[in-house]
């Protein structure tokens, strides 16, 4: 039974109304590379970012990670490792992202949602496409300063 005083508290909580998201990306680095592809037909389109979506209902962070790097690139993912928490606000939209690094041994990566991405590439870490889709600069400044936490701006 909910206490009379939470109600309207609870009542806030309809599904009309509009909160944030939990998104989970996972990064793939090899030789001093980072996998990038060029986003398309979502928000941040046109920015480089990797493998990464919404958490499911259910669904484990981890769990998030591996399925959406099958989905949108195809790949199984081993060990993975935390890279950071971000609040963004960004693209008209308000997520808490995760972000893992993900081992990937020697797949290589593929579109295999080739509506979600255009083109693809290992960069060099000190040579990387602009712009970077907001989570993915926040996952890769973490990988350089071991910074894991990021408030938003």
């Amino acid at each position: 039974m909910i206490p009379y005083f939470c109600h309207d508290i609870l009542g806030a909580m309809s599904p009309n109304v509009e909160r944030p998201q939990v998104g989970v990306g996972v990064v793939f680095l090899r030789d001093g590379r980072v996998f990038l592809a060029r986003r398309q037909g979502s928000h941040g389109e046109a920015t480089w970012a990797s493998a990464g979506g919404n958490l499911e209902l259910g669904e484990s962070l981890e769990e998030c990670a591996r399925r959406e790097a099958l989905e949108e690139l195809g790949l199984i993912v081993g060990e993975l490792r935390f890279l950071c928490v971000a609040n963004i606000i960004a693209y008209g939209r308000h997520y808490l992202d995760v972000e893992f690094l993900g081992e990937i041994g020697d797949q290589e990566p593929r579109l295999a949602e080739p509506k979600a991405f255009t083109e693809f590439g290992w960069f060099p870490l000190d040579n990387l496409p602009q712009p970077l889709f907001e989570p993915m600069r926040y996952a890769l400044d973490s990988l350089r300063i071991g910074q894991h936490y990021y408030p938003g701006e």
